[in-house]
């Protein structure tokens, strides 16, 4: 069979191949007229090839990619009376409606194909839309226990963080946890002097301050020991700290050659490695990097194709990030129980797919997401497209890191925060305590009406 010998491993490049030629922002269906021509080559043969199936809410879109499936077997030019249209995004339905109103039945199937087309690429995007036996595009349920092996396991994990296993007793308890902090702020403000402007108080217009920290008083004499200890560091070339890193963390162990062979790496290939990882950290280039160290281009490309790699450069970091959490002087600077994460965008030039063209930064950018601990150590990072949300990968690295660091609070920015989050931090028992601006104007959430809530705390309402 086509789907067979095709393999599943190749489901990415056949969309890819198949579906990128479509414009990102889509605003307006007669902008993919270009595209047509171009998805009615390849598209017959990527639905008769790979078996999609939908979740809960997808039943018109499943229902209208078995129909298109038999018309392009069929060869049928017309799309059925009873063919459905529910799945089709408002923006989309003028379209249709104009076309199936004037009788025009290639304008109808060329408008209703691209929409089923369409949604189907956003639902293999979003997870609704799954192909099994993909690992790209598996089914989100696959990564869930069953009922069956969640069972032995839900005393144990609810025990581990501190939750009931009935819902409607954790709902009772979060109920419980809610109004003992309003009834701690509503203490705080009613305790709060008008003048007073170091605590949270309510201003003349009965709005919430919350005031910020207070810079922190440096004495002159610690200040004169910082330089004076600073004056005794000697200069270090970073390659030189690099070598002493790896003969305290053998971090360049994890750096493995692609193949899988687990063989000891030789000290020329380390020194290669690390003129790699200098390159790039210093956006150096391999080009002066190799006129800079005396090594060919050629063998730079091909140490950092084979053994530089997303998978070896998180066990490296690991490595670092587990022997910084275990100095001394680390847990000065905290106990490794609390980390941030944010965003930081950088200028690219270029044929990117995660680079995307913004006018408040001039021109096209990306956006590096990094979780960070409060010993200052980056613990993960991500490259994301600028315009998506933080919120969506907060948890990516936050749990998904193999550290050792026994992080129990995350901190974001407003763009980090969302409803879902602060309920998923809660299910796997760890604390979401995100900066929220214009947090007065914002209602996370309540279990009353605003008049009762009101009534009961006057000044958290």
């Amino acid at each position: 069979m086509l789907r067979e010998r095709i393999g599943m491993q190749r489901l990415r490049e056949i969309t890819s191949d198949v579906w990128n030629p479509l414009p990102r922002d889509h605003g307006r269906l007669s902008e993919l007229d270009s595209s047509y021509t171009y998805l009615r080559q390849f598209t017959p043969n990527v639905l008769a090839a790979i078996d999609f199936q939908g979740g809960p809410g997808t039943d018109e879109l499943m229902e209208a990619v078995a129909i298109l499936k038999e018309m392009n077997r069929l060869g049928g030019r017309k799309v059925p009376a009873g063919a459905p249209t529910g799945f089709v995004p408002a923006k989309y339905a003028d379209y249709l409606a104009k076309a199936r109103k004037s009788g025009e039945d290639t304008a109808y199937r060329h408008f209703w194909e691209l929409c089923v087309i369409l949604c189907l690429r956003d639902g293999l995007r979003s997870g609704d839309v799954f192909v099994p036996g993909s690992r790209r595009y598996a089914d989100p349920a696959t990564y869930l226990y069953t009922p069956e092996q969640w069972a032995p396991r839900r005393g144990e994990y609810c025990r581990l963080v501190g939750k009931p296993p009935n819902a409607a007793d954790a709902l009772e308890q979060g109920k419980e946890e809610l109004h003992a902090a309003l009834e701690e702020l509503e203490t705080t403000l009613a305790g709060a002097a008008p003048g007073d402007t170091g605590m949270v108080r309510l201003d003349e217009d009965e709005h919430l301050v919350v005031p910020p920290l207070s810079a922190e008083d440096v004495p002159a004499e610690a200040k004169a020991l910082k330089d004076e200890l600073a004056a005794m560091l000697p200069f270090a070339p970073i390659a030189s700290l690099l070598i002493e890193l790896d003969a305290r963390t053998h971090f360049l162990d994890c750096f493995t050659h692609a193949g899988g062979r687990k063989l000891s790496t030789s000290a020329e290939t380390k020194r290669n490695i690390l003129a790699v990882l200098i390159a790039m950290s210093t956006n150096l280039g391999l080009a002066r990097m190799s006129e800079a160290c005396g090594v060919s281009y050629d063998v730079l490309a091909w140490t950092m194709e084979w053994y530089v790699r997303e998978e070896t450069l998180r066990e490296a970091n690991t490595a670092i990030v587990d022997h910084h959490y275990g100095l001394e002087l680390a847990k000065v600077f905290g106990g490794g129980t609390m980390s941030s994460s944010d965003g930081q965008r950088f200028p690219v030039r270029g044929k990117t797919l995660t680079g995307r063209t913004m006018v408040i930064h001039g021109g096209q950018v990306l956006s590096t997401y990094t979780h960070v601990s409060d010993q200052w150590s980056t613990y993960g990072t991500k490259i994301i497209v600028p315009t998506a949300r933080e919120a969506h990968y907060v948890l990516d690295d936050f749990l998904g890191n193999a550290t050792d660091l026994p992080i129990t609070e995350h901190a974001t920015d407003t763009h980090g925060a969302t409803l879902i989050n602060f309920a998923l931090f809660d299910l796997v028992g760890k604390a979401l305590t995100p900066r929220m601006r214009d947090l007065t104007r914002v209602t996370l959430v309540r279990d009353d009406t605003p008049t009762e809530i009101a009534k009961r705390y006057p000044g958290c309402r």
